[in-house]
């Protein structure tokens, strides 16, 4: 079915023959008319009418109290009124859609009903609070909770969006799904950058509204038949995640960038504050909260989209099951939901709004080294990595070099364009690279032993080795001060991306220690902040060190089960020699390391004096770097003798399901 018959059919209720035809929700397309009703009412007023975060307000008189809420002393009445149409419309959906629901059986189709009691708690709210302010304490308390409900309900909002694109097999559910989703990240940039970007988000909700009543009043047959999602999803998800960082883009490009003292480049962390008036608190970001509000927005809507391969994308694709799914799926979502809530209150302009920092910059980084890592565990390096660097170069404080931050962000979009031709081409969203995985490993490992014997030089004076593994001077021609933060989280990162290439190993063999290394590799990565809390850079150098020694042992403990597990497969393979090196050294590593331990209990359980502090260290250093070399060829073995180095980019092409045809 055409396009264009398919529109006629929606609203004549009869198909190319003339038959009357059973449409999807008739009573949800009476809805969908609800909201373009709404989407008019943005356009004439031209303001943003949801409320997110960094609405301006000011008190205006003292004695009466009264103040100003959005330049506007109405300001507060058209956000009910704009609330309370979407809600209306989302109920009319909500309650249309039951029985699709049933047929479906997707739980995210709830998400209406729970949009549309947040609508209304907020319409309600916006008129109820704004009554009862009588003193400035009041606008605190009512501008917070506002922004919160605010958030709540864009949460909410981007569940419904992605209902349309999952169930439907034709391009209005994809377009209709699409510009909902992205009409709350325009409309937060708008907000920041002027009235043609709020416009222009207004008549992407009318046209994605519009879309929903033809998706709606649209005959069953443009649904999908199978679990699995549509193959439209499956780009969605793809060109989700290139504007996804497209959005993100500008909260990088704008706010963070500044020049240190002799002109250097830097990139300043989303948690920066702009100082306070003399001897007040700061009650602002340098970079807008609602540019990170928008980007947040953004990758809610991106990992919502992540598809359900079926058994033939997975087997062309080589990754065994889907991506993005499950518990990191829902650890993903979390964070997300952390950033978002921590965005809406940084915009309040309320001195103590520096205690949202921290959540600002993990509820954005958090994500993107788990979806990095999750990639990584699938043995897609060159999507993974991309994510990881970007994540950890914009958690470090008090500043990263500029540089670094800007090639890993072009790199995201890339990788995330090739993903976007992916999905749209073959319907994949990942690309499996087994040599790629052995390859990052061994460079990683090796670059550990060289950090591990002072390859790189000696760093500030502080307890024997760490000197010798920062040298704050590394990069010629960058002041001390803006390399310092780096350099310390260097080590740290070469060991998170070995730990996140490892996971490749066990991909497909059944192995549970892949996914724990990756986990915990995550959860230690949201201590790159803390690192710049120190009072010195020496303290940061020792902060920096016990990060990095503490996740090596824990991921220690867990590679003697994996390098035990790839010595079995490569024994089953038929390569006894190498299997059995590979079991006997990693036995080998097993052992020195308890001996390490017995021996740092035995000195540490007293007062060890330097010589003796000096030689547990040795012994501590010595074990890394023999095990990492150890490491190196029991990986170089199984890569080769399990085939991994075999298996790159695959470009077979997929035959399309039969849903797929071009119904739209």
């Amino acid at each position: 079915m055409s396009n264009i018959r398919l529109v006629s059919s929606a609203f004549s209720g009869k198909d190319s023959e003339g038959k009357p035809i059973e449409r999807i929700g008739e009573l949800a397309g009476l809805g969908s008319i609800i909201g373009l009703i709404a989407a008019v009412l943005g356009l004439i007023m031209g303001v943003p009418l949801i409320p997110m975060t960094s609405i301006s307000w000011e008190v205006t008189s003292v004695v009466p109290f009264t103040w100003l809420f959005g330049n506007s002393v109405y300001y507060n009445v058209a956000i009910a009124a704009f609330m309370a149409l979407l809600g209306m419309g989302l109920f009319l959906q909500s309650y249309g859609s039951r029985d699709l629901r049933g047929r479906v059986g997707s739980m995210i189709g709830l998400s209406f009903l729970v949009a549309f009691v947040l609508s209304l708690v907020v319409a309600g709210y916006a008129i109820v609070g704004f009554g009862e302010i009588t003193y400035l304490a009041d606008i605190h308390t009512y501008i917070r909770l506002l922004y919160f409900l605010g958030m709540l309900f864009v949460v909410a909002w981007q569940m419904t969006t992605i209902y349309y694109i999952d169930t439907s097999v034709t391009w209005i559910g994809f377009f209709a799904g699409m510009l909902n989703g992205m009409f709350i990240p325009l409309l937060a940039i708008g907000q920041v950058f002027g009235p043609i970007l709020v416009y222009l988000a207004y008549m992407m909700l009318a046209l994605g509204q519009f879309l929903t009543l033809i998706y709606w009043w649209s005959p069953y047959s443009t649904i999908r038949a199978f679990a699995r999602s549509p193959d439209k999803a499956k780009f969605a998800f793809g060109l989700g995640g290139f504007l996804t960082f497209i959005i993100g883009a500008i909260a990088v490009f704008i706010g963070p960038l500044d020049s240190y003292t002799d002109g250097t480049l830097i990139w300043q962390p989303w948690s920066t504050l702009i100082a306070g008036a003399e001897g007040g608190q700061p009650t602002a970001y340098l970079t807008n909260p609602l540019l990170v509000y928008a980007f947040l927005a953004s990758i809610l809507f991106w990992i919502l989209l992540a598809p359900r391969l079926g058994a033939k994308e997975l087997k062309a694709a080589a990754i065994g099951e889907d991506i993005v799914k499950g518990g990191a799926k829902i650890l993903a979502l979390f964070l997300i939901f952390i950033g978002l809530f921590a965005a809406s209150q940084a915009g309040t302009y309320i001195e103590g709004v520096a205690v949202w920092g921290y959540l600002l910059v993990i509820g954005v980084a958090g994500p993107l080294v788990l979806v990095g890592a999750m990639y990584t565990a699938k043995t897609d390096i060159i999507t993974g990595l991309p994510l990881i660097l970007a994540g950890v170069f914009t958690m470090i404080h008090p500043f990263s070099i500029a540089t670094l931050v800007l090639v890993a962000w072009i790199a995201v979009i890339i990788t995330q364009f090739l993903i976007m031709i992916e999905s749209y081409i073959r319907g994949l969203t990942g690309f499996s690279q087994g040599a790629l995985a052995v390859i990052v490993s061994l460079l990683s490992s090796a670059m550990i032993v060289v950090i591990m014997l002072g390859g790189l030089g000696s760093g500030p004076l502080a307890i024997w080795p760490t000197n010798r593994w920062f040298n704050l001077s590394l990069i010629p021609g960058i002041p001390l001060a803006v390399q310092s933060s780096l350099i310390i989280i260097l080590p740290f990162l070469i060991l998170m991306l070995r730990n996140a290439a490892l996971t490749g190993f066990s991909y497909g063999r059944g192995y549970t220690t892949g996914g724990i290394i990756m986990g915990a590799t995550v959860l230690f990565s949201f201590m790159i902040p803390i690192v710049a809390g120190n009072n010195t850079i020496v303290h940061e150098a020792n902060t920096g060190a016990a990060i990095l020694l503490a996740l090596y042992s824990i991921s220690m403990v867990l590679l003697i089960g994996l390098n035990l597990n790839l010595s079995n497969d490569v024994i089953e393979e038929g390569h006894e020699f190498e299997g059995t090196l590979i079991k006997l050294s990693t036995l080998g590593q097993l052992i020195f390391g308890a001996v390490i331990a017995i021996i740092v209990l035995f000195y540490f359980s007293g007062l060890p004096s330097p010589d003796e502090i000096a030689l547990v260290i040795s012994l501590l250093v010595s074990f890394i770097v023999g095990s990492e070399i150890l490491s190196i060829i029991n990986w170089s073995f199984a890569g080769f003798r399990l085939g991994m180095m075999k298996k790159g980019f695959k470009f077979s092409r997929i035959p399309k399901s039969s849903e797929s045809s071009e119904i739209i």
